[in-house]
C-alpha cells in the first residue's frame, strides 16, 4: 500500500499530503466519483479561504454566446446572474461550483427553487454541467466556457465537455 500520510493534527493539511493522498487514490483506481469525494475533502482541508486572489479564466467567444443563450430562457436576467455569481465559486482545477444553493440565493437575491430552475437552464445550454454523485447533484462551469486552474487540465477536462446549445 505504501507509506501512510498522516495528517497534521491542526485542520490544515500540506498540499504535498494532499498531493500524496490523491496519488494513493489513483493508484487503489478509486471511482472516478470517489476521487472526486476525496479531492473535494482534500481542497477543504488545503486550501485557506481568503489567503489569496482567486484568476478565472474565460473564453471571451463562449462567454459571450452564454449571455447570448440565456437570452432565449425564460428568465434570462435571472439565469445570467446565476451564471456569473457561479464562476466566483469556481474550484481550481475542476471547474465545480463549490457553494450551496442557498449561498447563491442570496448572492443574486432570489430563493432556492429559482437557483435550481436556473442551473438546469444553464445546463441545457451548457455553460454548466451536471454530474451525479450519488443521491446529490455536483455543478461545474463548462471548461470550454471558464477555469480556474492551469491549462492542461482545462484542456483534458474539455474534453469531455459538452458544447454550448441555444435552447
Amino acid at each position: 500500500m505504501g507509506n501512510i500520510v498522516k495528517l497534521p493534527r491542526h485542520s490544515r493539511a500540506s498540499r504535498e499530503q494532499a498531493e500524496q493522498l490523491r496519488q494513493y487514490a489513483l493508484d487503489l483506481e478509486l471511482s472516478p466519483e470517489a476521487r472526486a469525494e476525496l479531492d473535494n475533502a482534500l481542497f477543504k482541508v488545503t486550501e485557506t479561504p481568503g489567503r489569496r486572489w482567486v484568476f478565472v479564466m474565460i473564453s471571451p467567444e463562449q462567454f459571450r454566446f452564454v449571455q447570448q443563450a440565456t437570452r432565449t430562457t425564460r428568465q434570462p436576467d435571472l439565469n445570467w446572474r446565476v451564471f456569473t455569481v457561479a464562476l466566483t465559486y469556481m474550484r481550481q482545477d475542476t471547474g465545480e461550483v463549490v457553494t450551496s444553493r442557498d449561498q447563491l440565493a442570496t448572492d443574486v437575491d432570489t430563493n432556492v427553487q429559482e437557483v435550481s430552475r436556473a442551473m438546469g437552464e444553464l445546463v441545457k445550454i451548457g455553460a454548466i454541467v451536471r454530474l451525479r454523485r450519488g443521491r446529490r447533484a455536483a455543478y461545474f462551469v463548462n471548461p470550454n466556457v471558464g477555469w480556474n486552474g492551469g491549462e492542461g487540465a482545462r484542456q483534458e477536462a474539455a474534453k469531455e465537455a459538452p458544447q454550448l446549445r441555444l435552447v
